[in-house]
């Protein structure tokens, strides 16, 4: 294949680590894996620009945007799609920027840094409208009516509350690069915390008998929990806390306990205006009993719990639920369940008005929609870090009944692919 001369150097792309091509790939002889020139007409979830192959197919490319002309290598060849890796920029988007990490490419933790930030808002945003069309069955119009422009951050560097680190035999530490076992030292993340960059510097090249170091810090109570309790190697010894067991985080003038292994928000600005957009879309609905299923650490309820009658918490996790234990002790309104929220909310007595639910990824088992559905809740407010598994389940909502009412996207990640989003039905 000819490949013409760039009309942008091949810079401008991040230089990424060599993906693996997968077996299928590799033994199609009919299909070599070359480079192929695709002019990029879209975007899709994973923060992949999206074109098609002179066959027909659909290919998803890293590091590219819409609009753009690129030389890109394949990297999975599949009968239905092909991946691929831009390496060479012919035609650029107005809309590229130079990313601001040395690392971008090569660590796998962000995809869009080679994106004007305003963009990556309009990307993401466009993806959430997708997925409700394709995987939903929504209506046009009524996407575009509901879907709302994405809330992004006013500084979206610097914002990580947590980061988790390999630590090398030698002290050495950093991350693992994407997409391999190969470790690569890390000296800062922009998107980091600059309390979490300098624990990093700090313990860099000192510690010895650790393999992963997690940092954790609360930006708005300055605490911070440093794990594991790090040994030092011989030498002058750096002046570090480690080995806490929790610490503490403040939300819109709550304090929140969280422990090492508890998920907790890693975005604290972000998580701050999310918090408040759930809280006044509950009020809206004027409840009395609200169940804030997938509780975690109870940062809903602590939040709703001045301002309702009953709250009652969902949570399975052991640790998470140590911690909404204190968090939630001031609050004499607020009854804990500890379970599976598939098994504890059919049935409930009373029956909620209105359902937080916060679910991991893979979104809801199937019982749980049908046990809001079946309760007499008048509105579910749904937070959810998927918006494909959303998609899926809004529907499951909108065939029993409600109505959807509201999509806000929230940016809690910038510079990755990932999507928050914060919906409202009613019945």
């Amino acid at each position: 294949m000819t490949i013409p001369t760039p009309a942008i150097p091949a810079a401008v792309v991040p230089e990424p680590v060599p993906a693996a091509r997968s077996r299928k790939a590799k033994r199609e002889v009919n299909r070599p894996l070359e480079p192929i020139e695709l002019t990029l007409t879209g975007f899709a979830s994973g923060g992949k620009a999206v074109g098609h192959a002179p066959d027909g197919r659909v290919v998803f490319v890293e590091y590219a945007l819409p609009g753009e002309r690129v030389i890109a290598e394949i990297t999975d060849d599949r009968p239905s799609y092909i991946e691929a890796t831009a390496v060479l920029v012919l035609e650029a988007s107005e809309d590229r920027i130079e990313p601001a990490c040395q690392y971008f490419g090569k660590c796998g933790g962000c995809q869009l840094q080679h994106v004007a930030y305003e963009r990556q808002l309009e990307l993401k945003t466009g993806v959430v409208r997708d997925q409700l069309r394709r995987i939903g069955r929504f209506e046009e119009a009524e996407v575009e009516a509901l879907v709302q422009p994405m809330l992004g951050m006013d500084e979206p560097w610097g914002y990580r509350n947590h980061n988790r680190f390999t630590v090398r035999r030698d002290g050495q530490i950093g991350f693992m690069q994407r997409g391999t076992h190969r470790f690569m030292r890390i000296e800062s993340c922009p998107i980091a915390h600059p309390r979490v960059n300098a624990v990093l510097q700090t313990a860099q090249d000192h510690t010895m008998q650790a393999r992963q170091l997690s940092v954790r810090v609360g930006v708005n109570t300055k605490d911070e929990m440093v794990q594991p309790h790090l040994q030092w190697r011989p030498g002058p010894r750096p002046k570090l806390a480690s080995g806490q067991r929790s610490y503490t985080e403040r939300l819109n003038g709550v304090d929140y306990r969280v422990s090492g292994p508890a998920f907790f928000q890693v975005n604290t600005v972000q998580a701050e205006r999310l918090v408040a957009l759930v809280v006044d879309r509950v009020l809206e609905a004027t409840p009395q009993v609200v169940v804030d299923a997938y509780a975690g650490v109870g940062t809903f309820a602590a939040q709703l719990a001045t301002s309702v009658d009953r709250v009652v918490t969902i949570e399975e996790s052991a640790a998470a639920g140590d911690d909404a234990e204190v968090n939630l002790a001031p609050f004499s309104n607020v009854t804990r369940i500890v379970g599976k929220v598939e098994a504890t909310l059919p049935g409930m007595t009373p029956s909620p008005d209105v359902v937080v639910i916060d679910p991991p990824r893979s979104g809801l088992f199937p019982g749980v929609v049908d046990a809001i559905i079946e309760s007499a809740a008048k509105r579910v407010v749904y937070v959810s870090c998927d918006p494909g598994t959303l998609a899926r389940d809004l529907r499951l909502f909108v065939d029993g009944g409600f109505t959807l009412r509201e999509v806000q996207p929230v940016d809690m990640f910038p510079h990755t692919q990932h999507i928050e989003n914060v919906t409202v039905l009613d019945r």
